[in-house]
């Protein structure tokens, strides 16, 4: 199985079964094209999971829609075996038997799979898709996804035998695809302080984490990302900061809970694990704590984000999930970690390193 970036667990392998047989045949000079596509390999997940996504998972898709179409954007249909009826093109569970696409029209070149759009989606509709919306993109069970690719031909040959007896002669088609959401994951379990020999504080407690610069839209078939929403305040205004951090706005980017961190209890858990999914771009995200040390308000934002190898990120990829872990570690405990002199009223910035972990992928294979 070979593994790209991309996020996405949904194997549609696609295999043509040739099964030629030797009974007298009629060639065609602009003949049809037959697929049989083999669904035995989509990952189709209904079982809940945690917030928390670990290396290896599947990514959930909770329905598959294959379009069979041109270069310019024209829609082809297929029909079943011996051209009876329409060929199914709607999966929203894993068929026992290979689902097979016949007669499809010798003008189609192209295959194209979009995932978690429900089974009403006509392929007018996915191609008028309006942009993506990162608030409507951060639950991982429903993330939009789709791939699209040109058929190369192959070496094989199909039989279709018509309802009426004749035999035709199809040349077999494939293409590779990779369902593909346009989002990055941001995953946090907790804070871990690194306190001084002689501690600063005898107490922090942690209120708040917030996200700020990040793209509000981007497009599902080309990832063009717009509307940054910008830092929406000066870091060094400490009035403006607070007032931000206290205006009671309930959105996807911020959370708001109560943890208490002590010398002797240096590590704590968030209530639940967070996530926030950002749409994958060269802009940096800023991360923003909230917090009282000794009850005196501060607040921590991040200068950037960090591989573990000391590599600063200055791309987020679609597909990878940014979990928080300490400078120069690798772990998967998913902390933020930051010192107790980091907390300055001059000073008030976090340089974060992430463990990058890539979502599981599945390898989508049409053959036609």
């Amino acid at each position: 199985m070979r593994l790209i970036k991309l996020m996405l667990a949904a194997s549609v392998a696609v295999c043509a079964l040739a099964s030629c047989n030797k009974q007298e045949t009629t060639p065609q000079a602009n003949r049809l094209k037959s697929v049989e596509v083999s669904l035995e390999n989509v990952i189709i997940t209904k079982g809940l999971a945690g917030d928390k996504i670990k290396a290896g998972d599947a990514v959930q898709v909770n329905d598959i829609k294959i379009f069979l179409t041109d270069a310019a954007g024209n829609e082809y249909e297929a029909k079943v075996s011996d051209g009876s009826a329409a060929a199914q093109s709607y999966f929203n569970a894993v068929p026992e038997e290979t689902v097979a696409f016949h007669y499809v029209d010798p003008n189609c070149t192209k295959v194209v799979a979009v995932a978690n759009l429900g089974k009403d989606i006509t392929y007018a509709e996915y191609k008028a898709l309006a942009p993506l919306q990162i608030a409507n993109q951060q639950d991982a069970k429903a993330l939009v996804l789709y791939d699209e690719a040109t058929l190369t031909s192959t070496s094989e040959e199909h039989n279709d035998v018509n309802v009426d007896g004749t035999t035709y002669l199809a040349p077999v088609y494939e293409a590779e695809l990779t369902l593909t959401p346009r989002v990055s994951r941001f995953e946090v379990d907790g804070f871990s302080v690194k306190f001084s020999e002689e501690p600063l504080y005898n107490e922090i407690k942690i209120t708040q984490l917030a996200f700020m610069n990040y793209y509000d839209k981007t497009t599902v078939v080309e990832g063009t990302e717009s509307d940054l929403t910008a830092a929406p305040v000066d870091f060094l205004d400490q009035a403006a900061v607070y007032t931000w951090l206290d205006n009671g706005e309930t959105a996807w980017y911020r959370d708001s809970f109560d943890i208490t961190i002590t010398p002797e209890e240096s590590v704590k858990d968030t209530p639940e694990p967070l996530a926030y999914h950002m749409f994958s771009c060269t802009e940096t995200p800023v991360m923003l704590i909230k917090l009282l040390a000794d009850g005196q308000p501060a607040y921590l934002y991040t200068k950037g984000f960090y591989k573990t190898d000391g590599t600063e990120i200055t791309e987020f990829e679609e597909g990878k999930i940014y979990r928080m872990s300490a400078k120069g570690e690798v772990e998967d405990d998913g902390n933020i970690p930051f010192d107790d002199t980091d907390i300055d009223p001059m000073d008030r910035c976090l340089e974060i390193t992430v463990e990058v972990v890539d979502w599981a992928v599945e390898l989508v294979y049409p053959e036609f």
